[in-house]
């Protein structure tokens, strides 16, 4: 729920709408509200010191972001909002892993010894690995950094790197990003399991994997808490920023913080949710979460292995890709490997395929977001023939040969050298053309001279 200060003027006495806030009632934690706090012109300027004067307290601020988050008596929420210098409060609002999560363990690669690495079973890929081609491309994702803003990552998993991350549930410091749920350790593996001939290895396995715990041990979090992780990845140049969850709600909030980090170079992506669909090819139907639905973020449905739309996967109209999300394998926590289906493992094949094309552009950091969006979309393999499936299903294999075609044509358009007219073969035609032109041109400008 946003709230807009005339909103609230059209339904407030005059004493509110000039700005009177009287004197701070008593209330008790339970009637509190959380919630974001927009200035008007987005200046921070004293913000906080209103916040305070209704007897909230400021729970969250942003580097990158002109909002902050609070703790405000919900009797008061009409006083904050007739503030000066406020534009709109709205509702911090849940978000969490997709429904229907529940990873299966595989006892054939359950190793005898889960905290020794030598025992662990040998390396196999998933289909969806190479039903997206993955096994038949050379680019690893050198280079690359991936934020997989989840329940974090198990760090010492023998299938999985982790070059670091931050925890911003209210659990836990601040510096602890286990994984505890085992959501987001599945979801790692899949965008970037290490390829150490161990377990199960991912579509990037040499990109740099960040634990961004945005959700707690229970799959649950909020959207403060998510824009908390996208603040993070931006502040860090995370070039990748991976998110299988959702909520029901959209959000102004999170909608300014996506567009800021789309804004500066970096690549969302997002699971498109487990709400279902009529399974006709329907382009009316519209199950998805947020944030798949903002047109900033890459959202991913799913398919399962006879290349059919999962039964499961939210459709709607901001579909971009379909990617591989029933009975994929990945690591989970607890060193162990687990099968488990949703658009939750769509999403990290889809962000794997674009470090692969990320790699493949020069410079480090965040800015091809919008050139590797279009490989992706472009190149992609048409399965359903419908619009659920956005673009189709990535195709990493066509991704990286697009990426490599452009670079080849690139060069071979360039002038040749070698020979006094600067073109050699069947050049010499178009420039004898040129030449011809050129000249009846000249003459034609010459008559114009004499009788102009």
């Amino acid at each position: 729920m946003t709230l807009s200060r005339r909103q609230l003027l059209q339904g407030v006495g005059a004493g509110v709408a000039a700005g009177v806030l009287g004197t701070v009632g008593s209330a008790s934690a339970s009637d509190t509200s959380r919630v974001f706090v927009h200035p008007d012109g987005g200046l921070l300027g004293g913000l906080l010191d209103v916040v305070e004067s209704v007897g909230g307290t400021t729970v969250l601020e942003y580097d990158n972001f002109d909002f902050v988050v609070a703790e405000v008596p919900s009797n008061r929420l009409d006083d904050l909002l007739s503030a000066p210098g406020i534009a709109s409060i709205e509702d911090d609002d849940e978000t969490g892993i997709p429904d229907g999560w529940s990873p299966s363990l595989l006892d054939v690669l359950l190793p005898p010894d889960r905290t020794d690495c030598s025992t662990h079973p040998e390396q196999r890929a998933s289909w969806g690995h190479e039903r997206i081609g993955a096994d038949a491309v050379e680019s690893d994702g050198t280079g690359v950094d991936i934020g997989i803003l989840d329940t974090g990552i198990q760090t010492d998993h023998c299938s999985v790197s982790v070059a670091g991350g931050r925890n911003f549930t209210a659990a836990g410091m601040p510096g602890d990003y286990e994984d505890r749920h085992g959501h987001g350790t599945h979801v790692a593996g899949v965008a970037g399991a290490v390829d150490n001939d161990l377990g199960v290895v991912g579509t990037a396995p040499n990109a740099n994997l960040y634990a961004v715990k945005v959700l707690d041990d229970d799959g649950q979090g909020r959207y403060s808490e998510l824009i908390a992780g996208i603040d993070w990845c931006v502040e860090h140049d995370v070039e990748l920023i991976s998110m299988s969850l959702g909520g029901e709600a959209e959000s102004d909030a999170l909608a300014k913080a996506i567009e800021t980090a789309h804004s500066a170079g970096h690549l969302l992506l997002s699971a498109a949710g487990n709400e279902g669909n009529p399974g006709n090819g329907s382009c009316d139907a519209e199950t998805m979460s947020y944030p798949a639905t903002h047109e900033d973020v890459l959202a991913v449905a799913a398919m399962n292995e006879d290349d059919t739309l999962a039964s499961y996967s939210s459709v709607g109209a901001a579909v971009d890709l379909l990617a591989p999300g029933t009975n994929i394998v990945s690591s989970v926590t607890d060193n162990r490997y687990a099968e488990a289906s949703g658009t939750s493992m769509a999403c990290p094949f889809v962000t794997g395929v674009a470090a692969l094309v990320w790699e493949r552009h020069e410079g480090d950091g965040p800015g091809p977001n919008e050139a590797v969006r279009r490989t992706l979309t472009e190149t992609a393999e048409p399965v359903l023939g419908s619009c659920e499936e956005g673009h189709g299903l990535v195709d990493a294999r066509a991704a990286l040969d697009a990426n490599g075609v452009a670079e080849d044509d690139a060069v071979e358009n360039e002038p040749a050298t070698g020979s006094e007219s600067g073109v050699t073969g069947g050049g010499w035609l178009q420039a004898a053309f040129e030449w011809v032109t050129d000249v009846i041109t000249a003459i034609l400008e010459w008559f114009r001279g004499l009788f102009g």
